[in-house]
């Protein structure tokens, strides 16, 4: 079962290095990796323990709904609420709640590294704009691994 494991493994890496990846350069998370990376964490969750997978699937849809009441206020986009749904299903429920407070405090470093870049680009050029948004998925992915470091580290194992 280490193989399947490395597969799955391997593939959420890849996944969510094209979701930050194309939230850097377009400011989209496209549908299709949400999707993938949903997915992928329903079939691990199903070699896993097939009888937990529901719970990780109802933390989903609430972070679907909480995610949604941001993304209308203007806090969230709409590709990051997806992103954090999807991941949540690799989740148990206890580590949902600590998967929006490490994403928060990640989300916290990626903003304030962007606005010291866009605070330097300004210092070299006074007609450079100014940052506008944050790409987000990075410090939802890092508050993912930072929950389930195992995800990776299990890649690195001879």
């Amino acid at each position: 079962m280490i193989g399947v494991n490395r597969v799955i493994d391997a593939t959420l890496v890849a996944l969510l290095a094209g979701c930050i990846f194309s939230d850097v350069r377009r400011r989209i998370i496209p549908n299709g990796l949400c999707l993938a990376v949903a997915l992928l964490g329903l079939i691990a969750g199903l070699i896993e323990d097939p009888a937990a997978v529901i719970y990780p699937v109802l933390g989903g849809a609430l972070l679907i709904v909480g995610g949604l009441a941001l993304h209308r206020k203007g806090v969230l986009g709409g590709g990051d609420v997806k992103l954090m749904a999807a991941l949540a299903i690799w989740l148990t429920p206890i580590e949902m709640g600590r998967f929006v407070l490490c994403t928060m405090m990640a989300g916290g470093v990626v903003g304030a590294a962007y606005l010291l870049a866009g605070f330097a680009r300004r210092l070299r050029d006074k007609t450079a704009p100014a940052a506008s948004g944050v790409p987000y998925a990075l410090a939802i992915v890092v508050g993912f691994y930072f929950l389930r470091p195992d995800r990776v580290l299990l890649l690195l194992q001879a």
